[in-house]
């Protein structure tokens, strides 16, 4: 494969892409590997986008001119990154609204970084996942722009934004964007809940189940296998709001009452 190939395969890549590419033409040292970016750099073929991490800019174009997909970067700005939170839900074409921040998963904490007016966020994979060895639970491998990426599935999207959702915008996006929610898969939700072993997060995804309408309804034999992992004592939903709320015993939550009346702020014209 020729470099220029490389390049139109990989609009996004890293070194270690890059590296292993170079060795199976022959050129392994990593001496000779920078020196090739380097020279493609100054060439203005790449953009230098942070550590290890480049992009294919097409040739004639200003830098400034070339627009680099942001869920790209996101899934290569470490080895083991994986689109979260509210990138997930975007993915999924769920947000209620589209953010200029990206989170993404990954073993380590990475500086957050900014391109092109977007903003670039690690999170750790939760502790109780690592723990049990059980990380790549609920993660799917999509086509996206030509390049393979991982995200976190419905059901783990789901539930990672009702047990962050500081990381999905805050409660009112969280619930604007699972409305738009349709068909899941109770089993793997549930599962996947009782992974995290927080028993907050339990009670949150209990009391979203039972929120659906009507005819979306989970089968109360899957929302009883909750029951005994939720708090002992009474949870504010939103530990940042903790105003006028109603107690939902079953659930043990203190729920905003502007929550249970989606009394969402609307924006005025002078906003927009």
């Amino acid at each position: 494969m020729k470099i220029d190939t490389f390049f139109a395969k990989h609009p996004v890549f890293r070194y270690e892409e890059f590296a292993n590419f170079m060795k199976e033409r022959g050129i392994a040292h990593p001496a000779s590997v920078r020196q090739q970016l380097s020279y493609y750099h100054k060439a203005g073929r790449l953009l230098h986008l942070r550590r290890m991490l480049y992009a294919v800019k097409p040739a004639g174009l200003e830098t400034e001119d070339h627009w680099v997909d942001p869920y790209l970067i996101a899934a290569k700005a470490s080895k083991e990154s994986v689109l979260a939170y509210h990138t997930a839900l975007e993915l999924h074409n769920l947000a209620y609204t589209i953010f200029e921040e990206l989170t993404y998963l990954c073993n380590h904490t990475k500086k957050s970084f900014q391109f092109q007016n977007q903003t670039y966020r690690s999170v750790i994979v939760p502790k109780s996942l690592v723990m049990n060895k059980v990380s790549d639970t609920g993660i799917l491998t999509i086509q996206h722009q030509g390049l393979e990426i991982k995200i976190t599935n419905l059901e783990r999207t789901i539930v990672d934004v009702l047990d962050r959702p500081d990381l999905a915008g805050g409660w009112e996006e969280v619930l604007r964007s699972l409305e738009h929610v349709i068909q899941i898969n109770t089993d793997q939700l549930i599962k996947y809940t009782l992974l995290l072993n927080n028993a907050a997060t339990v009670a949150k995804v209990g009391y979203y189940l039972e929120l659906r309408p009507s005819h979306l309804k989970t089968n109360q034999q899957f929302t009883k296998k909750l029951l005994d992992h939720i708090p002992k004592q009474p949870y504010y939903m939103d530990r940042n709001n903790r105003g006028k709320g109603t107690y939902i015993k079953k659930w043990q939550l203190i729920v905003p009452n502007k929550t249970i009346e989606q009394q969402w702020e609307e924006p005025n014209d002078s906003d927009v």
